[in-house]
């Protein structure tokens, strides 16, 4: 509360208008039609955010909204790097902000800044001429210059500029002299190694089909699925905008959908095929070899079972509670359900193999590996659980409680993933949160630009990165933060253009598909080629990009400070904001000075 006592009257305007943007995210989501007063509020969105760009670029300009910049192919960096070979970056650990514009223009006006830079420095040193040594090197201004996309190993810093700029004569001269003396290192350049994801792109394909919100997707060879609220499961092919086919058998939101692994896809297939042996009609039909298996969960208690190339239902198993999220492992099927509970089912003999009251609220994050199953609810709430296949039971290995040595705050938890004993927890809040509970250790890395973001999606890809989803309130894109699960080094980023949140995610070897407001299929392409590939069907290329922000290393801490969006109650706003319009008022402050103190 004191901190909230603090804030500037300015800073009160923008966390209500972020806590409004957050509303009406979540009012979007809603499975219902919306009231009168819903809808007022949602269609003030576009207004909103229009006050808070002015807002910010009056208050805070270096929170200006960056996310809607599409990332510049990165071979451009080692050329802006050259062509300021002038600049000392002998200054390494100090760190630059993110551009607050667009990556348009950004190195002209960066040229120009340092220009003007370098004159005032001469200004400044002919007036000191009587005495020079007046003029400390510490006193020179610094250019926040530094290329949008630095790959590896350049290192972000805040750039000294040099009063003159000596001819490359003058320069090797001195660097000679400095060599001589053994005062200097011969000049090597510095040659960033090749990575998949710094030297490719991504060529992007939207899908389109279902008529609500995404739910789940999956992804395996040249397959695509999705589940949507629309009580439809779509199959598509990867390089294709138009559906293989639509599998339709719901009665409710279809909330998860998964291929089946090798061992229980073999297994459904056996059971139909000893089913079927004695119909003469049907066989050698279940068993051929082009059947992939999948299975989807809905709201409507079903979990079904899919042959997508066919389109066939091979099953069903009502559940008796709703579906809300699901996962297989080779042993089973697990799902999580709105009250709470983890199931382990198989869906080659439909039985019930295992279950557990989990969680008093409904689970909305669950992930496998191995035999353990890592489950969250909405409310925060976290435990690992263990598959015996021998007892056929789900024992606890971990829960996390408030009063846990490892307990994390999580506010809306949305997802989860788990890889080397870390567990990779994502919610309503800016920072990804990293539970070790092993070691009894919690850390959390940064996945947003500011201190207001979503990460409603998280995935491991076949190389071992962790593909971060990270939604910005204030402009309503989203992007994909790319890290290495061994040492959680931030790569890259891959930046959307278009608005609505990635609510699922999936990937497999050269492939991202996510789900949300919009279904797209990521495919991975070489940088170089793609500018060349003559377009069959509609797509657009994205770039990778590099926010430096994204470089900070984890920081041990079990909790974040509180965002903008929940930290104040409505009524303490509505009275500070009353009393410092009537004190603007009285001081006859200006329209710039106050002007935000109306839209709320």
């Amino acid at each position: 509360m004191e901190e909230e006592q603090q804030l500037s009257p300015a800073d009160k305007a923008i966390r209500k208008i972020r806590k409004k943007l957050r509303q009406i995210e979540h009012l979007e989501l809603m499975d219902r039609e919306l009231n009168e007063e819903e809808f007022v509020k949602v269609s003030r969105k576009i207004g909103l955010r229009k006050d808070l760009r002015k807002l910010l670029k009056e208050h805070h300009p270096h929170e200006t909204d960056v996310m809607k910049r599409q990332g510049a192919n990165l071979n451009t960096e080692e050329i802006n790097v050259k062509k300021f070979k002038n600049i000392d970056t002998s200054n390494i650990n100090q760190e630059i902000p993110d551009e607050p514009e667009g990556q348009e223009g950004a190195l002209s006006s960066d040229t120009s800044r340092i220009n003007k830079q370098q004159q005032e420095i001469s200004t400044r040193l002919s007036a000191n001429s009587q005495n020079p040594s007046d003029v400390a090197t510490a006193s020179m201004p610094t250019s926040d210059f530094s290329p949008v996309n630095s790959p590896p190993g350049y290192n972000n810093t805040s750039v000294a500029v040099r009063p003159s700029t000596p001819s490359g004569a003058q320069r090797n001269h001195a660097v000679n002299q400095k060599l001589a003396q053994g005062q200097a290192k011969p000049q090597t350049s510095v040659k960033r190694e090749k990575s998949l994801w710094l030297d490719n792109c991504y060529e992007v394909y939207t899908l389109q089909g279902h008529n609500d919100i995404i739910l789940g997707v999956d992804c395996m060879d040249n397959y695509v699925l999705s589940a949507s609220r629309d009580t439809t499961v779509r199959v598509w092919r990867v390089g294709n905008i138009e559906e293989e086919r639509s599998l339709r058998g719901h009665t409710a939101a279809v909330t998860s959908v998964a291929f089946l692994p090798g061992p229980q896809a073999a297994a459904v297939l056996a059971k139909f095929e000893a089913d079927y042996d004695e119909l003469p009609s049907v066989q050698g039909q279940v068993s051929a070899d082009c059947r992939v298996l999948a299975v989807s969960g809905g709201l409507d208690c079903m979990l079904k079972v899919w042959d997508i190339l066919s389109g066939e239902g091979l099953g069903s198993i009502y559940t008796y509670n709703g579906i809300t999220c699901l996962s297989c492992g080779t042993w089973g099927v697990v799902t999580g359900t709105e009250g709470g509970k983890l199931e382990v089912w198989s869906v080659a003999t439909g039985q019930r193999l295992a279950f557990v009251n989990a969680f008093q609220s409904q689970i909305t994050a669950l992930y496998i590996e191995k035999n353990e199953v890592y489950a969250g609810s909405a409310d925060g709430e976290m435990g690992i659980w263990k598959y015996d296949s021998t007892r056929r039971a789900l024992g606890a290995v971990y829960i996390m409680e408030t009063d846990s040595v490892t307990y994390v705050t999580l506010k809306r938890l949305a997802t989860l993933v788990a890889k080397n004993g870390k567990c990779y927890l994502g919610d309503s809040g800016p920072n990804i949160k990293i539970l070790e509970w092993k070691k009894s250790r919690v850390s959390r890395l940064v996945n947003h630009l500011g201190d207001i973001g979503m990460t409603d999606s998280l995935a491991v890809s076949a190389d071992g990165c962790l593909l971060a989803a990270s939604y910005f309130v204030d402009s309503g894109c989203s992007s994909i933060n790319v890290r290495e699960v061994a040492s959680d080094k931030y790569i890259c980023s891959l930046i959307d253009k278009d608005e609505g949140r990635y609510l699922a995610m999936s990937t497999s070897p050269g492939v991202i598909v996510t789900g949300g407001h919009l279904l797209k299929v990521w495919v991975q392409q070489n940088g170089n080629a793609v500018t060349n590939k003559v377009k069959k069907i509609a797509s657009e290329v994205i770039r990778p990009n590099i926010l430096r922000k994204m470089s900070s290393p984890a920081v041990d801490s079990g909790s974040e400070d509180d965002t903008d969006w929940a930290s104040s109650s409505d009524e303490d706003d509505i009275h500070l904001l009353t009393a410092n319009r009537r004190n603007s008022e009285s001081e006859g402050n200006s329209e710039s000075s106050g002007w935000w103190c109306n839209i709320l």
